[in-house]
């Protein structure tokens, strides 16, 4: 039975409305391990700032469908975007995030820590004091980001093996690899539109985010003119490669820029809220010693593979996870386990002790560049200024856009071929030409994404610390960066 597109229900939503769902989409929603997405929050520990942001992962997949939606029927209207994409393009787009972890991005670097761990052990089989074992200073768990087992990978794998995923897809003569490849973005390589769409600077998932986030959290930065933006949207034909592309109309470049700085200042004050990095480090923590003692349901990659089918992975979300937590902290004789567990339970936020940003062209500042060797080569001397074991730190770099008016575009080379996929196109009626929106001279993004913003954070895991505790500490590496 081939999928079609005749509308069976619609399902309410506070930010658009009625979404509505064709039959293929109302059966993979109606699947156990899709309605496990209710028990993944979106945001992790952002509520703990705004407690409206308790929306799931589940709400935002229903949201990404209802944004490519739009997108695909007017660009099925007037550029001749075929039902078979269309089917395609809103079956991925409603999977894109199946394969999210417990406390979504966080739980992906957790879990990409312990495969790095793993292949790290695997490597120096003999080495007793591995900064990679069990042994761990708390400072390079609550630090720790990886994507070794990013959550698309993992989806890919749930399309292409769970039993009744893949079984509804090919009743409806669809091939799961290539509905997984759309939103792992490999499909870019030989079909450019689909990557653009579900997997690039401007696509449904990033526009559905902001602008559900914002309404959850009750924050303006994200925000987006979503109708006008999508009017703008065009499909052409690329000269070179002669692959469909997805551009914007130039005229209404504008419109674009801003969601570009709607996206900015959505990860700067709400993503990377200082309070929201702070409990994440915690929990981090909490979360990577659970896995090396084998306390979760999967304590690794390979055990999550192994029960795509099975009942347990189920309970593969937020609540189990917790209950995880707590079960481990009333048998362990870990006492950081205990202390960062308390924290956590009583929602005492570590205390950021010290905090640099910058924002530059080439390179950060002399004081932030010997900050970050610090932390990352000689963490012990940070550790000294602290005086304890219980600290944390978060790296965070944030750009405007993938390629900007310093960009080394090469359309004979293959060296950025992702990057240059990613990044908004414009095209220009007049001129018949097609140019990267980072990269136009006219463009205030052209001026702005040749900057890099970025922060360091260091905080302490201190269920009781004073002001004049903490002002002796950011004293202390002050003099270590003038040193």
């Amino acid at each position: 039975m081939k999928a079609n597109l005749v509308i069976r229900k619609y399902i309410n939503d506070p930010v658009y409305g009625g979404i509505p769902l064709t039959d293929l989409e109302v059966q993979l929603l109606d699947t156990p391990i899709f309605q496990r997405l209710r028990g993944l929050k979106q945001l992790a520990f952002t509520n703990y700032v705004f407690p409206g942001a308790d929306h799931s992962r589940f709400s935002h997949s229903l949201g990404v469908l209802f944004i490519m939606g739009l997108m695909t029927d007017f660009l099925k209207q007037n550029f001749n975007l075929s039902q078979d994409d269309v089917v395609k393009l809103r079956t991925a787009a409603l999977l894109h995030d199946i394969g999210h972890y417990p406390l979504s991005h966080l739980g992906e670097s957790v879990y990409g820590f312990i495969e790095d761990s793993k292949n790290a052990d695997t490597l120096i089989p003999d080495a007793e004091d591995s900064q990679l074992t069990n042994g761990n200073k708390l400072y390079q768990l609550a630090s720790y980001h990886s994507k070794t087992a990013h959550h698309e990978h993992l989806g890919a794998y749930i399309v292409e093996n769970n039993t009744e995923i893949k079984t509804l897809l090919e009743n409806h003569e669809l091939n799961p690899v290539e509905i997984s490849s759309i939103f792992t973005g490999q499909v870019g390589s030989s079909n450019n539109l689909y990557s653009q769409l579900l997997h690039s600077s401007l696509d449904a998932d990033r526009l559905d985010y902001l602008l559900r986030d914002s309404y959850q959290t009750g924050v303006k930065y994200g925000l987006v003119d979503l109708q006008y933006l999508i009017r703008l949207l065009m499909i052409i034909k690329d000269p070179k490669t002669k692959q469909r592309l997805l551009v914007c109309n130039k005229k209404g470049q504008h419109v674009a820029e801003h969601f570009l700085m709607s996206r900015y200042f959505h990860y700067s004050q709400v993503i990377h809220h200082k309070t929201n990095s702070a409990f994440e480090g915690l929990v981090k923590c909490l979360y990577i010693k659970l896995l090396q003692k084998h306390k979760f349901l999967f304590n690794n990659l390979a055990e999550i593979h192994q029960n795509v089918n099975e009942q347990t992975f189920l309970n593969f979300k937020d609540s189990f996870l917790e209950y995880a937590l707590e079960t481990y902290d009333k048998t362990t004789d870990d006492e950081d386990y205990h202390v960062l567990y308390e924290m956590f339970k009583k929602r005492i936020r570590p205390k950021v002790v010290f905090e640099l940003k910058d924002i530059y062209e080439t390179e950060p500042s002399p004081q932030f560049t010997i900050l970050k060797w610090i932390l990352k080569n000689e963490p012990e001397k940070i550790h000294d200024c602290i005086g304890h074991e219980r600290w944390g730190y978060n790296i965070a770099p944030i750009t405007l856009e993938k390629v900007h008016a310093q960009y080394p575009i090469n359309y004979e080379s293959n060296d950025h071929e992702e990057a240059l996929r990613d990044a908004i196109k414009l095209y220009d009626l007049k001129e018949d030409s097609i140019s990267y929106l980072g990269a136009d001279k006219l463009s205030i993004i052209g001026k702005l994404s040749n900057y890099r913003s970025e922060f360091i954070r260091i905080y302490i895991f201190e269920k009781d610390i004073n002001d004049e505790r903490c002002k002796l500490i950011y004293e202390r590496i002050n003099r270590l960066l003038q040193s």
